[in-house]
């Protein structure tokens, strides 16, 4: 009987063995940057660098907010705190967002890419300027520079923390000087969570571009926290195809903060005639102008915060804000009746300062003690609210004890008398 040899049954089975068909080589799946995105070549004084190019109209809409402001800067000027900037052309503004070899910055993180963005004429113009190997760094940020030239501020979402930091180290590490190191820096994440941090759970810029700018990214959308790990695969491979979506996302990114620039300089040049925002972010800018020391603006909005409210919990938050703005500035004419409307609609803090009200200014102990009471009442029905709760006994003691020695120096007037 004859019997298959071995080499015979594994090649039946489709095990091969000996001398195999050797792998494709890395260099033959390689896909260069140049033949995935239409970029460019640029030519600086440190070599060359690759960038990508947009031109955007004035008119172009990202989601429904123009990118380009519809109102005089002047009023986000005032809020940078920086005086001189309402004096800026728009074009003067630069919009930044790096994207880097790691999520936590760092002397080793590098920044791969970075995205500027600028007004020239009637047109948004941005670069993607492209580190294809980190030898092309120093070229970079050469040409980073070279497009900053003549900025008056930059312009970044959480750049403070992480964007210039970064980029402040790279110059360094070159022996450049830093077109950032003191350029008056406009954070709009800082400014997001003034607006919309009470009503939104997270100020992110992916949840601002859906809730406030109403865009929705496409497919193409590399997530943030993949970014550091398919440009560090590039590197290995020479692979750019899956690179498409990280130049997509850092696009995106820059035309957001262009458009956020936009919309908080048309709310702020002029915060009344605001349509859009709900009773919590009425508020919210109220509280930003009563820093900013705009107080009949302030009020105007607390104003319209109450008047928008779509529930007694909604209303209490800018009755109080208003009411302590009228307090501090010893208007307690136009303070009591916004804190008697918040009493009635079960507010604590505004109990406890009618109480204070009627106790040491108004000097109507009845009632101080009536609102005290009505606290201690409501108390009751709050858990883990022991201290407050002691706090509005000694009070109630207290006024107890005043009206008791009125009632006696008032009985020893009448017996005189």
């Amino acid at each position: 009987m004859d019997f298959e040899s071995l080499s015979e049954k594994l090649r039946r089975m489709g095990i091969q063995i000996g001398v195999q068909k050797p792998l494709e080589s890395p260099k033959q799946l390689r896909r260069p940057i140049e033949t995935v995105i239409p970029g460019r070549e640029i030519q600086t004084n440190f070599g060359s660098l690759f960038s990508l190019g947009h031109s955007y109209p004035q008119d172009y809409l990202h989601g429904r907010q123009p990118v380009l402001p519809q109102h005089p800067i002047y009023g986000l000027a005032r809020w940078s705190r920086v005086p001189e900037l309402e004096q800026k052309n728009l074009d003067q503004f630069i919009f930044l967002d790096t994207e880097t070899t790691g999520l936590s910055g760092g002397t080793g993180t590098m920044a791969f890419m970075v995205g500027v963005a600028r007004f020239q004429g009637e047109r948004l113009a941005m670069e993607q300027f492209f580190l294809r190997n980190p030898a092309e760094e120093a070229a970079l940020l050469a040409g980073l520079e070279k497009f900053c030239d003549g900025m008056a501020a930059v312009v970044t979402y959480n750049g403070k923390s992480f964007d210039i930091p970064i980029l402040n180290t790279r110059y360094i590490l070159q022996d450049f000087t830093s077109p950032f190191e003191d350029l008056p820096h406009l954070d709009l994440l800082h400014l997001t969570r003034r607006i919309w941090r009470a009503r939104l759970e997270q100020c992110n810029l992916s949840n601002i571009e859906q809730q406030i700018l109403q865009l929705q990214r496409d497919g193409d959308e590399v997530p943030g926290y993949l970014v550091p790990e398919y440009y560090a695969q590039y590197l290995r491979d020479g692979n750019a195809e899956p690179l498409r979506g990280i130049f997509y996302h850092n696009e995106q990114d820059v035309l957001s903060l262009a458009a956020l620039f936009a919309l908080f300089a048309d709310i702020l040049h002029d915060p009344s005639a605001w349509e859009n925002g709900s009773s919590q972010d009425l508020t919210a800018l109220g509280r930003l102008l009563e820093c900013m020391g705009e107080i009949d603006g302030a009020v105007n909005l607390y104003q319209r915060g109450a008047r928008a409210a779509d529930s007694p919990a909604k209303k209490l938050e800018p009755l109080l804000a208003q009411a302590k703005l009228h307090k501090r500035h010893r208007k307690f004419d136009w303070a009591v009746p916004l804190w008697e409307q918040a009493a009635a609609e079960g507010s604590l803090e505004a109990m406890e300062e009618l109480a204070k009200y009627y106790e040491h200014r108004a000097r109507q102990l009845e009632k101080a003690l009536d609102y005290t009471n009505q606290a201690l009442r409501l108390l009751e029905t709050i858990p883990d609210s022991a201290l407050r709760t002691q706090a509005f006994l000694y009070r109630q003691q207290r006024l107890m004890a005043k009206l008791q020695r009125h009632q006696a120096h008032g009985d020893q007037a009448s017996a005189k008398d």
